[in-house]
C-alpha cells in the first residue's frame, strides 16, 4: 500500500508504539492523522495531526471518534488500534472490575471497532491491531495481559475470513518494548528480554503497511525462538519458567 495521501486514525497515539508511528507517518505526502488517546497531550502538534481525546473503551466513544475522523479527514483509509495497558501481578483475589477493565480496552475496543468499521465502511479500509509476542507466549505476571492479546490474536485469524474482501488486517506482535507500557503495568515490573524499542517497531509497521502484510513480527529473536520451539519444544518452557521465578520473587518480598 502507498502511505501517501492516506487518512488515517491512531489510538494511543501519546506515547510508545502509538506516538512513534505517528512520527513515522508524517514522512509520508499528504497524510491526515486523527491521533486518539486518553490525554492528548503529548500527542505530537502538527497541522496534519487531529488531536482527539477519547475513551475507547466505551462502544458510544469508538462510533463518536470514527465519525469525527470522517468530518475531519473525509474519510479513513488506515485504522491502528493501539491502545492497551496491561497489569502484571500475582493473581491472588477475584476482581471482576479489574478483568472487565482489561477486557474492554485490549480485546472488546478492536473487536468492537473493526466490526462497525467493516460494517459502515464505504472504501477499502486497512486495519491494524497491536497484538503480542504474548499472544502466543503466555508469561507469568501478565496472565490477564497475555490473555486479553490472545483473544485479539484468535478474533483477526477468523475474521479476516469473514469480513468484506475489500477490507484488509494486518496483526502487530511486539515483543516488550521500551515504553512507559511497563511503568503503568505495576510497581518494579521487569522488562523480559529480549526488549526493543519503539522506534523499531513503528518502523516494521510502515513496512507491513508497505508490502501489504498479514502478519507483523518486529523481532527476529522472537520469530527465531518459535521455530526452534517446533522442533524442540522446550526453549519457550524454559522462558516461561525463568519469568515465573522472576514474578514470585517480586511478589514475595
Amino acid at each position: 500500500m502507498d502511505i501517501n495521501n492516506k487518512r488515517i486514525i491512531v489510538t494511543g497515539a501519546s506515547s510508545g508504539i502509538g506516538r512513534e508511528t505517528v512520527l513515522q507517518f508524517l514522512k509520508f505526502k499528504n497524510v491526515k492523522i486523527f491521533a486518539v488517546d486518553l490525554n492528548k497531550e503529548h500527542i505530537p502538534k502538527e497541522v496534519s495531526i487531529m488531536p482527539f481525546e477519547m475513551d475507547i473503551s466505551k462502544p458510544k466513544n469508538i462510533e463518536i471518534m470514527i465519525d469525527a475522523a470522517r468530518n475531519w479527514m473525509g474519510g479513513i483509509d488506515i485504522f491502528f488500534a493501539n491502545a492497551g495497558f496491561a497489569y502484571y501481578e500475582k493473581i491472588s483475589t477475584p476482581n471482576w472490575e479489574r478483568i472487565s477493565k482489561i477486557f474492554e480496552t485490549n480485546v472488546f475496543s478492536p473487536i468492537y471497532t473493526l466490526i462497525v468499521l467493516n460494517a459502515k465502511q464505504v472504501e477499502p479500509i486497512l486495519f491494524i491491531t497491536t497484538a503480542s509476542a504474548m499472544s502466543h507466549l503466555p508469561l507469568p505476571g501478565y496472565a490477564l495481559y497475555s490473555s486479553t492479546k490472545a483473544s485479539v490474536h484468535s478474533f483477526m485469524e477468523a475474521f479476516r475470513y469473514e469480513m468484506n474482501p475489500q477490507n484488509r488486517i494486518m496483526v502487530v506482535y511486539p515483543i516488550a518494548t521500551r515504553t512507559k507500557f511497563f511503568d503503568t503495568a505495576g510497581n518494579q515490573v521487569p522488562v523480559p528480554f529480549p526488549s526493543q524499542s519503539t522506534e523499531t517497531v513503528a518502523r516494521k509497521i510502515i513496512s507491513g503497511i508497505k508490502w501489504n502484510k498479514n502478519r507483523v513480527y518486529p523481532s527476529m529473536i522472537f520469530s527465531l525462538m518459535q521455530v526452534l520451539d517446533r522442533f524442540l519444544f522446550v526453549p519457550l518452557r524454559i522462558y516461561q519458567w525463568i519469568e515465573g521465578i522472576k514474578m514470585r520473587t517480586i511478589f514475595t518480598k
